[in-house]
């Protein structure tokens, strides 16, 4: 990581004034959708092209140089062949502008002339204090200020928005993979506040952005995609991890586990994948969570982001479906986590409040012709029992008994007792609908009991990197 200030990095997300060099008037090329991102009425800083062809693009003003453009440039981002970028950064060098996000490819992950134009323009840019994304990245969106260089088209690759209840970052080593994010998680509705494609990494890296997220007031969770380390950049990334992850949760999916992949990850981005127990261990020591795939890693972002974490492993199943108690209990219990009985004075008070045909093991089955009082009842004496640490519940909203309001007292108990709920609610329209108003109440739901049972056991694993494993430990966490 550069010494360079973070305040240098934060010229990606809050530029005021934006410069793109190789603007186009060509349809559907990268310098004209780039432009249309930030000719939106959202993005309210100034905005310019760079290319001697043309006077305006779009109706943004173009001009020969940055040295025409009458106004201080915050940040470049360059869309022209690899072999004009030296020239160009001699130019962004001479504008005295401190941020350059490179999309053109053609550098290091091509071979030796790659490098070395690579190594060229660092080299102009480390003497001018300019500070480079990229290059071979598709750059950022940031989600608060519409700041967005992804020069791919809304119809084809959607926008995520930021949440009122949950934002998550992610920083991606390929560019293919944070559009792939970019539209996955705008199609889903999870909240995001920024993406950021790395590409080469020649200068800004995973670090940087490590230190700079884990200040961010606007994410909540870190997540990377990554192909593999620079050895030195490697172990400033883990060293920095365990400082950030008592704060907050870091995620990671990395690939390049086999020798193909490994090859395949250095002819994409000229990465070295290194050895995957290696990372593995560094992982586990640095309190980051591996995903195995991203769609994992984003289900538990998401339980991670709107839930506190969990001061213990024992989980309590509640369901109005035995079928789906059942399901969820064995992908809890396949996790290594606990799933204790009630106590026998918990069960005795449980017993006074509901039907006699209810299952009062764990999971707690309210059965078929459940209504919100009976979780009501469940939700009171095991909440003041303290002997569950993690509630998973059942929604099944199928059934006439259960009406819409029991969204609100899952809520409500999951606001005042402080502990971590998960919910699964299965289904088509309705159900669905169910959900998607339970996280705007701030609480995680899925679609699938080993979707909740995967969003429990983050929410335990956090629980031990962030307090320790002094607190209640009854399994071990890395079983799975």
């Amino acid at each position: 990581m550069s010494d360079t200030s973070l305040d240098d990095i934060d010229l990606f997300f809050k530029a005021r004034s934006v410069a793109i060099y190789g603007a186009s008037a060509t349809p559907n090329s990268v310098g004209q959708s780039i432009v249309q991102n930030f000719i939106k009425p959202q993005y309210t800083g100034k905005v310019y092209g760079v290319n001697p062809k043309y006077s305006s693009v779009l109706g943004v003003p173009c001009y020969p140089s940055l040295q025409e453009i009458p106004d201080p440039i915050d940040m470049v981002i360059v869309a022209v062949p690899a072999q004009l970028t030296p020239r160009v950064f001699k130019d962004i060098a001479k504008k005295k502008t401190k941020a350059a996000i490179v999309v053109s490819g053609g550098f290091s992950e091509t071979g030796p002339k790659g490098a070395a134009l690579e190594n060229e323009i660092v080299e102009i840019a480390k003497k001018n204090g300019v500070r480079i994304i990229g290059p071979n990245c598709v750059g950022v969106i940031d989600t608060q200020t519409h700041i967005d260089t992804f020069f791919l088209p809304e119809h084809r690759c959607g926008r995520p928005r930021p949440s009122n209840v949950a934002n998550i970052s992610l920083v991606s080593q390929s560019g293919a993979f944070a559009a792939a994010i970019a539209d996955w998680t705008a199609e889903l509705g999870l909240g995001i506040s920024k993406i950021i494609s790395l590409g080469n990494k020649s200068d800004v890296d995973d670090d940087d952005l490590l230190c700079y997220l884990s200040d961010d007031s606007s994410t909540q969770v870190i997540c990377y995609y990554t192909e593999g380390y620079d050895p030195l950049q490697g172990r400033s990334f883990f060293n920095t991890a365990k400082t950030v992850t008592p704060n907050k949760p870091i995620l990671v999916v990395k690939s390049g586990r086999g020798e193909r992949a490994k090859e395949a990850a250095s002819s994409h981005t000229g990465s070295l994948a290194g050895s995957d127990r290696v990372a593995d261990a560094a992982y586990k020591q640095a309190g980051i969570i591996r995903a195995e795939n991203f769609e994992y890693m984003f289900d538990m972002a998401k339980a991670l982001a709107m839930q506190p974490p969990a001061k213990g492993d024992r989980v309590l199943m509640v369901t109005n479906g035995g079928g789906l108690g059942v399901m969820a209990t064995d992908a809890i219990e396949v996790l290594g986590l606990a799933i204790p009985p009630p106590s026998s004075n918990l069960k005795e008070k449980l017993q006074e409040r509901l039907p006699p045909y209810c299952a009062l093991r764990n999971p707690i089955d309210v059965v078929g012709d459940g209504d919100s009082q009976r979780y009501d009842a469940v939700f009171e004496e095991t909440i003041s029992s303290d002997e569950y640490d993690i509630f998973v519940v059942g929604m099944l909203l199928q059934t006439p008994s259960l009406g819409m309001d029991i969204t609100n007292h899952i809520a409500n108990y999951s606001r005042q007792s402080g502990k971590p709920f998960v919910v699964i609610s299965m289904g088509g329209g309705f159900t669905t609908k169910a959900g998607e108003i339970m996280e705007l109440m701030g609480v995680p739901t899925y679609a699938t009991g080993e979707k909740g049972a995967l969003a429990a056991w983050a929410l335990a694993k956090y629980g031990e990197i962030r307090y320790g494993k002094d607190f209640r430990k009854t399994a071990d966490f890395d079983k799975s």
